[in-house]
């Protein structure tokens, strides 16, 4: 079996495990990044950032790689499962993963006291907009693995 029929199926087109690995691979390497980003813009503002600045927040944004795994792990699922792969899945996704990043961000947070109630609005709506551009982008880069299903 050569490298180029191990990725294949019979009709010459990536199998659904590795178009699953690719969805999800794409996803814990792109969506921390631009969520670290877009968070800390929406937050602080400075400006124009810094090539250092970015490449600083690119990095720590990896503290939030477990949700871009759940995110990954929900557009593969809904496109290679389901064969659904509309704009939708991305909403759902931020969604979630901002639920998650919260309820951590919580079970982290200072003393038993801290819950999800107590977070103000505005960290609600810095990490879904953060997450949601994130999945987005991230879902239009893998929109030619799901078309593939």
């Amino acid at each position: 079996m050569s490298g180029a029929t191990f990725f294949r199926d019979e009709a010459g087109t990536l199998s659904p495990f590795w178009r699953f690995v690719l969805i999800v691979a794409i996803f814990l390497l792109i969506w921390p990044p631009i969520f670290g980003n877009v968070g800390w813009w929406m937050k602080f503002d400075f400006g124009p950032s810094l090539l250092v600045g970015v490449t600083v927040i690119a990095t720590w944004s990896y503290f939030f790689a477990p949700a871009a795994l759940f995110a990954g792990i929900i557009h593969a699922v809904a496109a290679i499962s389901f064969h659904y792969n509309s704009v939708w899945v991305p909403l759902l996704t931020a969604v979630c993963a901002t639920i998650l990043i919260m309820v951590s961000i919580s079970a982290i947070g200072p003393g038993p006291t801290h819950s999800l109630i107590d977070v103000p609005l505005e960290g609600y709506v810095i990490f879904i907009v953060a997450s949601l551009i994130a999945s987005l982008i991230c879902w239009r880069l893998t929109r030619r693995f799901a078309r593939l299903a």
